[in-house]
Protein backbone atom coordinates (compact mmCIF):
# COMPACT_ATOMS: atom_id res chain seq x y z
CA UNK A 1 0.00 0.00 0.00
CA UNK A 2 1.59 3.51 -0.99
CA UNK A 3 1.56 6.12 1.73
CA UNK A 4 -0.08 9.15 0.70
CA UNK A 5 2.74 11.85 0.76
CA UNK A 6 0.40 15.02 0.02
CA UNK A 7 0.92 16.99 3.19
CA UNK A 8 4.46 16.38 2.19
CA UNK A 9 4.41 18.13 -0.89
CA UNK A 10 2.49 20.78 0.36
CA UNK A 11 4.76 21.69 3.17
CA UNK A 12 7.58 22.77 1.50
CA UNK A 13 10.90 25.31 2.39
CA UNK A 14 13.23 27.31 0.75
CA UNK A 15 17.10 27.13 0.28
CA UNK A 16 19.64 28.97 -1.12
CA UNK A 17 22.60 25.89 -2.19
CA UNK A 18 26.20 27.05 -3.29
CA UNK A 19 26.60 26.47 -7.02
CA UNK A 20 30.41 27.48 -7.40
CA UNK A 21 32.59 28.81 -4.97
CA UNK A 22 36.31 29.64 -5.23
CA UNK A 23 38.38 30.96 -2.30
CA UNK A 24 42.14 31.37 -4.23
CA UNK A 25 43.27 29.64 -1.41
CA UNK A 26 45.70 28.46 -3.41
CA UNK A 27 49.60 28.35 -4.29
CA UNK A 28 48.85 28.52 -7.83
CA UNK A 29 45.88 29.38 -10.20
CA UNK A 30 42.94 27.07 -9.37
CA UNK A 31 41.97 24.56 -11.64
CA UNK A 32 40.20 25.53 -14.78
CA UNK A 33 41.03 29.37 -14.39
CA UNK A 34 42.63 30.74 -17.31
CA UNK A 35 44.25 34.21 -17.41
CA UNK A 36 44.90 36.49 -20.70
CA UNK A 37 45.90 40.05 -21.25
CA UNK A 38 46.34 41.00 -24.99
CA UNK A 39 48.30 43.98 -24.21
CA UNK A 40 51.29 42.74 -22.34
CA UNK A 41 52.77 39.32 -21.01
CA UNK A 42 52.31 40.44 -17.48
CA UNK A 43 49.15 38.99 -15.98
CA UNK A 44 46.88 37.99 -12.91
CA UNK A 45 48.05 36.13 -10.40
CA UNK A 46 47.14 34.33 -7.27
CA UNK A 47 48.59 34.49 -3.59
CA UNK A 48 48.66 36.40 -0.24
CA UNK A 49 51.39 39.22 -1.55
CA UNK A 50 51.88 41.01 -4.31
CA UNK A 51 54.56 43.62 -5.31
CA UNK A 52 52.29 46.54 -3.96
CA UNK A 53 50.42 44.77 -1.45
CA UNK A 54 49.44 41.87 1.50
CA UNK A 55 46.42 40.43 1.69
CA UNK A 56 44.27 38.91 4.37
CA UNK A 57 44.06 35.62 2.81
CA UNK A 58 44.48 34.28 -0.70
CA UNK A 59 43.38 36.04 -3.63
CA UNK A 60 43.64 36.42 -6.90
CA UNK A 61 45.16 39.89 -8.09
CA UNK A 62 46.63 41.94 -11.06
CA UNK A 63 49.67 43.82 -9.84
CA UNK A 64 50.14 46.47 -11.91
CA UNK A 65 52.80 48.34 -9.99
CA UNK A 66 55.28 45.41 -11.15
CA UNK A 67 53.84 45.84 -14.77
CA UNK A 68 56.09 48.48 -15.25
CA UNK A 69 55.74 51.96 -15.49
CA UNK A 70 55.75 51.17 -19.88
CA UNK A 71 52.97 48.55 -19.24
CA UNK A 72 50.02 49.86 -20.43
CA UNK A 73 47.45 47.29 -19.21
CA UNK A 74 43.44 47.84 -20.62
CA UNK A 75 41.70 44.50 -20.52
CA UNK A 76 44.15 41.98 -18.47
CA UNK A 77 41.41 38.83 -17.90
CA UNK A 78 40.49 36.45 -15.21
CA UNK A 79 38.67 33.35 -16.39
CA UNK A 80 36.47 31.14 -14.27
CA UNK A 81 35.74 27.49 -15.26
CA UNK A 82 32.77 26.59 -17.16
CA UNK A 83 30.13 26.42 -14.37
CA UNK A 84 26.86 24.97 -15.98
CA UNK A 85 23.78 26.88 -15.01
CA UNK A 86 21.12 24.98 -17.35
CA UNK A 87 19.37 23.80 -13.78
CA UNK A 88 20.09 26.98 -11.89
CA UNK A 89 17.03 28.59 -9.87
CA UNK A 90 17.66 32.31 -9.63
CA UNK A 91 21.35 31.92 -9.47
CA UNK A 92 23.02 35.09 -7.96
CA UNK A 93 26.67 36.15 -7.86
CA UNK A 94 28.63 37.24 -5.47
CA UNK A 95 31.97 38.61 -4.31
CA UNK A 96 34.79 39.97 -2.70
CA UNK A 97 36.99 43.22 -4.35
CA UNK A 98 40.01 46.28 -3.99
CA UNK A 99 41.35 48.25 -5.92
CA UNK A 100 44.16 50.91 -5.57
CA UNK A 101 44.85 53.41 -7.88
CA UNK A 102 47.81 55.94 -8.49
CA UNK A 103 46.39 58.75 -10.12
CA UNK A 104 43.47 57.72 -12.67
CA UNK A 105 40.16 55.46 -12.02
CA UNK A 106 41.34 52.43 -12.77
CA UNK A 107 38.70 49.78 -13.79
CA UNK A 108 37.63 46.41 -12.42
CA UNK A 109 34.72 45.04 -14.97
CA UNK A 110 32.86 41.76 -14.40
CA UNK A 111 31.05 40.02 -17.54
CA UNK A 112 29.41 36.78 -18.09
CA UNK A 113 29.44 34.61 -20.88
CA UNK A 114 25.67 33.67 -22.05
CA UNK A 115 26.38 30.98 -24.87
CA UNK A 116 27.97 33.36 -27.94
CA UNK A 117 28.86 36.59 -26.41
CA UNK A 118 30.35 38.25 -23.55
CA UNK A 119 28.17 40.32 -21.40
CA UNK A 120 29.04 42.90 -18.65
CA UNK A 121 27.03 42.42 -15.50
CA UNK A 122 29.17 44.64 -12.80
CA UNK A 123 31.83 47.68 -13.14
CA UNK A 124 33.54 49.83 -10.72
CA UNK A 125 36.38 52.46 -10.74
CA UNK A 126 38.29 54.18 -8.46
CA UNK A 127 39.60 53.16 -4.80
CA UNK A 128 37.85 50.54 -3.35
CA UNK A 129 38.97 48.63 -0.05
CA UNK A 130 40.32 49.87 3.08
CA UNK A 131 44.12 49.81 2.68
CA UNK A 132 46.69 50.49 5.65
CA UNK A 133 50.58 51.11 5.37
CA UNK A 134 53.49 48.26 6.49
CA UNK A 135 56.20 50.77 7.75
CA UNK A 136 58.43 48.49 8.28
CA UNK A 137 58.34 46.95 3.97
CA UNK A 138 56.83 50.10 3.08
CA UNK A 139 53.75 47.86 1.20
CA UNK A 140 50.34 48.52 1.51
CA UNK A 141 47.75 46.08 3.79
CA UNK A 142 44.28 45.45 2.43
CA UNK A 143 42.32 45.07 5.18
CA UNK A 144 39.15 45.08 4.36
CA UNK A 145 37.18 44.38 0.96
CA UNK A 146 34.35 45.84 -1.05
CA UNK A 147 31.47 43.15 -1.49
CA UNK A 148 29.51 42.83 -4.22
CA UNK A 149 26.21 40.59 -3.98
CA UNK A 150 23.26 39.47 -5.28
CA UNK A 151 24.03 39.85 -9.47
CA UNK A 152 21.55 38.54 -11.04
CA UNK A 153 22.67 35.59 -13.41
CA UNK A 154 19.56 34.21 -14.66
CA UNK A 155 19.67 36.59 -18.23
CA UNK A 156 23.43 34.45 -19.22
CA UNK A 157 22.66 30.88 -17.87
CA UNK A 158 23.28 28.02 -19.91
CA UNK A 159 25.84 25.13 -19.78
CA UNK A 160 28.46 27.07 -20.88
CA UNK A 161 28.51 29.77 -18.71
CA UNK A 162 31.72 31.58 -17.46
CA UNK A 163 33.08 34.28 -15.34
CA UNK A 164 35.72 37.16 -16.68
CA UNK A 165 37.01 39.41 -14.18
CA UNK A 166 38.70 42.28 -16.33
CA UNK A 167 40.85 44.57 -14.94
CA UNK A 168 41.47 47.92 -17.04
CA UNK A 169 44.34 50.61 -15.79
CA UNK A 170 42.94 52.70 -18.33
CA UNK A 171 46.87 54.01 -19.61
CA UNK A 172 47.73 54.71 -16.03
CA UNK A 173 50.73 53.30 -14.17
CA UNK A 174 48.79 52.12 -11.34
CA UNK A 175 48.89 50.17 -8.29
CA UNK A 176 46.35 46.93 -9.04
CA UNK A 177 42.83 45.46 -8.18
CA UNK A 178 42.19 42.47 -6.07
CA UNK A 179 39.67 39.97 -6.42
CA UNK A 180 38.15 37.40 -3.39
CA UNK A 181 35.37 34.74 -2.63
CA UNK A 182 33.62 34.40 -5.71
CA UNK A 183 30.14 32.46 -4.82
CA UNK A 184 27.23 31.56 -6.95
CA UNK A 185 23.91 30.64 -5.39
CA UNK A 186 20.57 29.32 -6.45
CA UNK A 187 17.26 28.84 -4.78
CA UNK A 188 15.81 26.08 -4.89
CA UNK A 189 12.71 24.42 -3.54
CA UNK A 190 12.70 21.47 -0.98
CA UNK A 191 9.79 19.69 0.47
CA UNK A 192 9.69 18.22 4.18
CA UNK A 193 10.39 14.83 2.30
CA UNK A 194 13.35 15.97 1.18
CA UNK A 195 14.76 17.76 3.55
CA UNK A 196 14.01 15.13 6.22
CA UNK A 197 15.68 12.17 3.66
CA UNK A 198 18.73 14.48 3.14
CA UNK A 199 19.32 15.29 7.15
CA UNK A 200 19.43 11.63 7.67
CA UNK A 201 22.29 10.83 4.95
CA UNK A 202 25.82 11.77 6.89
CA UNK A 203 28.81 12.41 4.65
CA UNK A 204 32.30 12.13 6.38
CA UNK A 205 35.14 13.34 6.90
CA UNK A 206 34.37 16.65 5.07
CA UNK A 207 37.24 17.44 3.97
CA UNK A 208 38.41 14.22 2.41
CA UNK A 209 41.76 12.92 1.60
CA UNK A 210 41.15 9.64 0.38
CA UNK A 211 38.30 7.76 1.46
CA UNK A 212 35.00 9.35 1.48
CA UNK A 213 32.02 7.45 4.01
CA UNK A 214 28.19 7.55 3.58
CA UNK A 215 26.10 6.29 6.55
CA UNK A 216 22.61 5.88 5.79
CA UNK A 217 19.36 3.35 6.26
CA UNK A 218 18.58 3.00 2.93
CA UNK A 219 22.08 2.38 0.63
CA UNK A 220 21.22 -0.73 -1.07
CA UNK A 221 20.44 -0.27 -4.45
CA UNK A 222 22.11 3.44 -4.45
CA UNK A 223 23.86 5.39 -7.04
CA UNK A 224 26.92 7.74 -5.88
CA UNK A 225 27.92 10.51 -8.41
CA UNK A 226 30.85 12.71 -7.89
CA UNK A 227 30.04 16.31 -9.83
CA UNK A 228 32.90 18.84 -10.07
CA UNK A 229 31.52 22.35 -10.09
CA UNK A 230 31.42 23.05 -13.78
CA UNK A 231 29.11 19.96 -13.17
CA UNK A 232 30.95 17.55 -15.39
CA UNK A 233 30.76 14.17 -13.64
CA UNK A 234 34.23 12.93 -12.44
CA UNK A 235 33.58 9.50 -10.59
CA UNK A 236 30.43 6.93 -10.69
CA UNK A 237 30.24 4.44 -7.57
CA UNK A 238 27.32 1.54 -8.10
CA UNK A 239 25.57 -0.09 -5.14
CA UNK A 240 26.14 0.25 -1.36
CA UNK A 241 30.00 0.02 -0.43
CA UNK A 242 31.34 0.33 2.63
CA UNK A 243 34.11 3.47 1.54
CA UNK A 244 34.55 5.64 -1.76
CA UNK A 245 37.53 6.06 -3.06
CA UNK A 246 38.39 10.06 -3.91
CA UNK A 247 42.36 9.78 -3.49
CA UNK A 248 42.72 10.14 -7.58
CA UNK A 249 40.59 13.48 -7.60
CA UNK A 250 42.23 16.97 -7.56
CA UNK A 251 41.92 18.77 -4.99
CA UNK A 252 38.68 21.35 -4.95
CA UNK A 253 35.03 21.76 -4.33
CA UNK A 254 32.47 18.45 -5.09
CA UNK A 255 29.02 17.68 -5.09
CA UNK A 256 28.15 14.08 -4.10
CA UNK A 257 24.99 13.12 -5.66
CA UNK A 258 23.47 10.23 -4.00
CA UNK A 259 20.78 8.16 -6.07
CA UNK A 260 18.50 5.90 -4.22
CA UNK A 261 16.42 4.93 -6.36
CA UNK A 262 13.75 7.37 -4.75
CA UNK A 263 15.34 10.44 -4.79
CA UNK A 264 18.99 12.56 -5.18
CA UNK A 265 20.30 13.96 -2.59
CA UNK A 266 23.08 16.05 -2.73
CA UNK A 267 25.93 16.89 -0.39
CA UNK A 268 29.13 19.52 -1.04
CA UNK A 269 32.58 18.37 0.05
CA UNK A 270 36.08 20.03 -0.26
CA UNK A 271 38.81 17.56 -1.52
CA UNK A 272 42.14 18.26 0.32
Amino acid sequence: MKKILLPLVLVCGMANAQLFSENFDTAALPSGWTVNNPDTTYNWAVGTQSGFASFPNGTAFFDDDDAGPSGINTNARLVSPIINLTAASSPKLSFKYANMIYQDDTTLKVEAFNGTSWVQIFTFSGDAGVWDIDFNTLTYVLTTYEIATNIDLTPYANPNFRLRFVYDDVGDYSFGVAVDDVVISATTTLGTSEVSASDKVKVYPNPVKDDLFIKSDDLKNTKVSVMDMSGKKVKTFEGKSEKYNLSDLPNGTYMILIDNGKEVITKKILKK
